[in-house]
């Protein structure tokens, strides 16, 4: 019977309190530019050249909260010829936190310049904040940081288990 007052209870306060809806913004490089933050974190953190899975996340926030209802376009140029490799028309974003596919044809070094039309703001409506960051794209089969997260650690770990295990039956 105090199980199941228990769970009433429970259900009522989560029903009739305000739980606010939480947002979670990337983490990694980020500029200012006014009173806006523009962050940078793609993945993986290196593209790979030919990877159709690379995303190309960024967070534009204004005094490190959301923005809703922003226009973002981006440009990609190479680094060392200057020239536009690769641009991503202007779209309408909910919120700010958002994530465009990329796919990088070739490894080298390039600038990412993200283009964002902030709807209310008089300066940055009318022509966009820029902000640009530089992203090296290599060749490796299975970048460093996925290496490291789904096979080095957890076979570490699982060798580590299997000694301890071991040692506590007096086997090893």
């Amino acid at each position: 019977m105090s199980n199941f007052l228990f769970l009433i209870l429970a259900s009522w306060i989560l029903i009739n309190s305000h739980i606010g809806i939480a947002y979670a913004h990337y983490f990694g490089a980020t500029k200012n530019v006014d009173n806006y933050q523009v962050i940078f974190a793609p993945n993986p953190s290196t593209p790979v050249a030919g990877d159709n899975s690379t995303s190309l996340n960024f967070s534009i926030l204004e005094n490190n909260t959301n923005l809703y209802n922003i226009y973002a376009a981006l440009e990609v140029k190479d680094t060392q010829s200057g020239e536009i490799v690769g641009q991503v028309p202007y779209k309408l974003y909910e919120f700010s936190d958002i994530a465009i596919p990329y796919r990088f044809n070739q490894t080298g070094d390039y600038v990412v310049t993200l283009q964002t039309r902030i709807t209310g703001d008089e300066k940055y409506q009318a022509s966009p904040l820029l902000v640009s960051f530089d992203i090296p794209v290599g060749n490796q089969l299975i970048p460093f940081d996925e290496l490291m997260l789904y096979y080095v650690t957890p076979t570490a770990v699982a060798i580590a288990g299997i000694a301890i295990y071991m040692h506590l039956k007096k086997k090893l």
